[in-house]
């Protein structure tokens, strides 16, 4: 369920007009929030799912999402289409995809079993 909060939270602040907010001064700061936001949406589903062919799946279906939302920024008078976000989103949700080969794969679980074991103790 919270993946699914998750897409929706990209959905919107990616599709509806949000103030500018400066939490961030530098240069591609925009690439590093794309980056990110694909980071942690492979990385929260591929968790998730343990096989290969799923993974592929899911990899597939977020750099399907970031062009989706893309193109759909391009339709609206006050978002723009942008070829260097959908690579920053690609290359995030690659990171992800390729780190679930790491001990990255089950941090949610780890995470689940500690705050079991603190509230348990």
């Amino acid at each position: 369920m919270l993946g699914v909060i998750y897409i929706g939270i990209i959905l919107a602040g990616s599709l509806l007009k949000v103030p500018d907010v400066d939490i961030m001064s530098f240069a591609y700061r925009d690439k590093l929030i794309h980056f990110a936001l694909y980071f942690f949406l492979v990385g929260w589903f591929v968790q998730l799912y343990k096989k290969t062919s799923s993974r592929i799946v899911i990899l597939a279906g977020a750099i399907l999402l970031g062009m989706l939302i893309e193109y759909l920024q391009g339709m609206t008078a006050y978002r723009s289409f942008d070829y260097f976000d959908e690579i920053a989103n690609t290359i995030g949700a690659i990171c992800a995809f390729l780190l679930a080969r790491t001990s990255f794969d089950s941090i949610l679980a780890k995470l689940d079993v500690r705050i079991y074991h603190l509230h348990h103790s």
